[in-house]
């Protein structure tokens, strides 16, 4: 889709990464968009357009929480079944009477016969009735299972009835006598359709299987669906099948495939019955509950809702619509698709062919459970459950509220700007609110009046975290306004900065740059011609308890540089820049000596300053995003370090020569003697310990006895302090 010109600036501007000094966008536009907030009056259609929805009629309150199916007769008079009660609503000339009220809890099932009488269909003791225009009433049907879930005529006016829980149809003459169609391996047949040519659909659950039943009683699965229940059938005006698919099974359970049917006797149920054609397979583990009560319960998490497929006369099968948020609950064909009511906020979507749709209509109910497509089409809502009548024309009225925009700290508000197409006598009125808190209450700014300009109007709302958005559409003669998008601009509160960790490394461990431009090796954080060429077969000693290093390419060491790395967050998201300095541990004042630094380490030199014991701190600066005026800085010290580039010195002295033994001592200015070891002629080095058993001293004595040799040698004495300084003295032996 081409971006809309009045807000092409827009979307390239939120583009471009957050920064505090750069006002961000908040844009709602696109069907998902506008769907995630609040409609009434409105529809949305696929395109993410929005406009007046069709004029809507209240028929009834039923006042009891679901309506489960509606009906029409050919008189217009409308019939709907309700749960808890079991009663039957008729509603004729505006009036709304009670016209049956059955012994069972839910009437599921209604149809309307060629002689005027209704059908009716009940659970949990699953009984049909037939009543007369006075509301006389008799037992027409009474099967063995439970629950009558469907009725539909076939083509001979004979009543079809689908059952649960052992997932049959069955077949109705004038008389009540009845013949089993379809006895299924699903627990449950809860959904029917008739065509032109003879043929019966049905649905099942829990396994999700489309049935189709020829003239001849020849059953055939059209569609082993990737969901779990079938729960609405129709069939289009051009011949395909419509089937609203809910809980949808996980992604790697394979379709399942439809187990054996075998030939079981004739079934008799209160009288003669003919068995035609009939298949069963007794569900494994014993019966199987009915569904929930026409409310399919969540799927798992990462499964489809629910979708709407159209299977095509030639047996393809099409996805018209899916929806990993909204589940479907009724059916009705229409011209070139079909309507489809959802749940679980009761909202009433129209299906085309071509794949597109549009949301007709939401409703303050939880689920639409019901549609009886007619010259308007009725539909019915569930909890509440009420029964209503959608007009061709548009409304007069509708709002829509955006979902809440957080704009994670207290913002200033740029201009609105919104993009919509207007004729003659229509509008659409678009305001704001704020707050700060995430659900809007008492304490938030009432609703700005309405901005004027579309194209951009300063946003009067008080600063805060959070902005809500409504728009008004207002109509004329049935005709409405189109809107299309709305962005408005905001800048974040400037935030400080935070120095989380600062990592002072081993002595002489130094990081390789991952890339070199040079070809040659590089030091991540040495500036250029700081240092000579590092030693990569020279790693350095980690003494224990220190932080592993960060990780950088390839650890290398080089005498002389100590590597800092530390972390750095920013709640704007701002880019930073970095400043190091150095002080002493006597000298309360710091010294510059490195700025804006872009990454977060540092090798530093430390040939540059006299031994001692140090402490750096890092400061980080969001300057690069902000003006000065509003820039922030946090920084944290290090912990104390030692620095020392002298090597000790070391003395070694001939103190007897039968047997030989030799008397040395290392001494130095900054740091603990570590080791001191000896070598004789060549050999291999030999550690020696001080004479008071432990290195803890900047000067240690030690005695060297080398052992008895012929003819004079020579003695090594090598000494390394704490920081890898090195230094040796010789002694001849007779």
């Amino acid at each position: 889709m081409l971006l809309r010109p009045v807000l092409a600036a827009v979307l390239l501007a939120a583009a471009v990464p957050s920064q505090a000094s750069q006002p961000q966008f908040w844009r709602i536009e696109g069907a998902r968009e506008f769907l995630e907030g609040d409609t009434e009056g409105l529809s949305v259609d696929s395109e993410g357009r929005v406009r007046l929805a069709p004029a809507m009629r209240l028929l009834h309150d039923v006042e009891s929480p679901q309506v489960w199916c509606v009906v029409r007769d050919g008189k217009g008079a409308v019939y709907a079944g309700t749960g808890n009660e079991g009663r039957v609503f008729r509603i004729a000339d505006g009036e709304a009477t009670v016209f049956y009220d059955a012994t069972e809890l839910e009437v599921h099932a209604l149809a309307v016969g060629r002689d005027g009488r209704v059908y009716v269909g009940t659970a949990p003791d699953g009984r049909v009735y037939v009543v007369d225009e006075e509301g006389k009433a008799e037992t027409f049907y009474d099967p063995a299972d439970k629950y009558v879930w469907a009725l539909a005529f076939d083509g001979e006016d004979r009543l079809l009835v689908a059952t649960g829980l052992e997932g049959k149809v069955h077949r109705v003459d004038a008389k009540g006598k009845g013949e089993i169609l379809l006895a299924s391996s699903e627990a449950h047949v809860v959904s029917l359709a008739v065509d032109g040519k003879g043929n019966v659909y049905a649905g099942s659950s829990p396994d999700g299987i489309v049935y189709r039943i020829d003239a001849a009683g020849k059953v055939f699965v059209l569609h082993d669906a990737p969901f779990r229940e079938v729960k609405a059938l129709a069939v289009g005006r051009e011949g395909s099948l419509f089937a609203a698919l809910v809980d949808g099974k996980e992604k790697q359970e394979p379709s399942r495939a439809p187990a054996p049917m075998v030939p079981v006797p004739p079934i008799a149920m209160g009288g003669e019955v003919t068995v035609t054609e009939a298949f069963v397979v007794s569900p494994p583990g014993g019966p199987v509950p009915a569904p929930a009560p026409r409310v399919a319960e969540a799927p798992r998490p990462g499964a489809m809702k629910g979708a709407v497929i159209r299977i095509l006369p030639t047996g393809e099968i099409d996805t018209l619509w899916s929806s990993a948020e909204d589940m479907p609950h009724s059916l009705a064909a229409a011209e070139d698709g079909a309507y489809v009511g959802t749940g679980d906020k009761g909202k009433l979507y129209r299906l085309r062919n071509d794949r597109t749709w549009t949301m007709v209509a939401s409703f303050p109910a939880e689920q639409v459970t019901a549609l009886q497509a007619g010259e308007d089409l009725a539909l019915a809502t569930s909890n509440p459950g009420k029964l209503h009548l959608l007009g061709s024309g548009a409304g007069e009225r509708g709002t829509f509220v955006s979902k809440v925009k957080d704009t994670e700290t207290v913002s200033t508000w740029g201009r609105l700007r919104w993009e919509a197409a207007v004729s003659e006598g229509t509008e659409v009125q678009v305001q704001t609110r704020s707050g700060n808190t995430g659900t809007p209450d008492s304490t938030w700014s009432g609703w700005s009046a309405a901005y004027a300009q579309k194209d951009g109007d300063p946003v009067t709302s008080e600063r805060a975290r959070f902005l809500q958005l409504r728009a008004t559409l207002v109509g004329k003669a049935g005709t409405s306004p189109v809107l299309d998008a709305a962005a408005v601009a905001y800048l974040q509160r400037n935030l400080r900065p935070q120095v989380t960790t600062v990592t002072v490394h081993p002595p002489g461990e130094v990081f390789q740059k991952p890339l070199s431009l040079t070809g040659e090796i590089e030091i991540l954080g040495l500036e250029p011609g700081e240092s000579p060429e590092p030693r990569p077969g020279a790693a350095a000693q980690r003494p224990p308890g220190l932080p592993p290093a960060t990780a950088y390419s390839r650890r290398l060491y080089q005498k002389g540089i100590q590597t800092f790395s530390w972390k750095a967050e920013d709640p704007n998201a701002d880019t930073l820049v970095y400043d190091v300095s150095y002080r002493t541990v006597q000298d309360p004042r710091f010294r510059p000596l490195r700025k804006g630094l872009a990454d977060a380490v540092l090798a530093w030199d430390t040939s540059t300053v006299p031994n001692g014991r140090y402490v750096v701190k890092v400061t980080a600066r969001d300057s690069p995003g902000n003006p000065e005026s509003l820039a922030l800085a946090g920084e944290k010290e290090s912990l104390p370090f030692d620095v020392d580039n002298t090597p000790p010195t070391v003395t070694a002295l001939l103190a007897a020569k039968k047997p030989a033994r030799v008397r040395a001592v290392a001494r130095d200015d900054s740091s603990t003697i570590r080791r001191v070891e000896f070598s004789v002629d060549g050999g291999r080095w030999q550690e020696v310990h001080p004479l008071d058993g432990i290195n803890d001293a900047l000067e240690e004595t030690y005695e060297i006895v080398p052992g008895d040799g012929t003819g004079p040698r020579i003695l090594v004495v090598r000494a390394t302090d704490q920081l890898g300084n090195v230094s040796t003295a010789r002694v001849e032996l007779p």
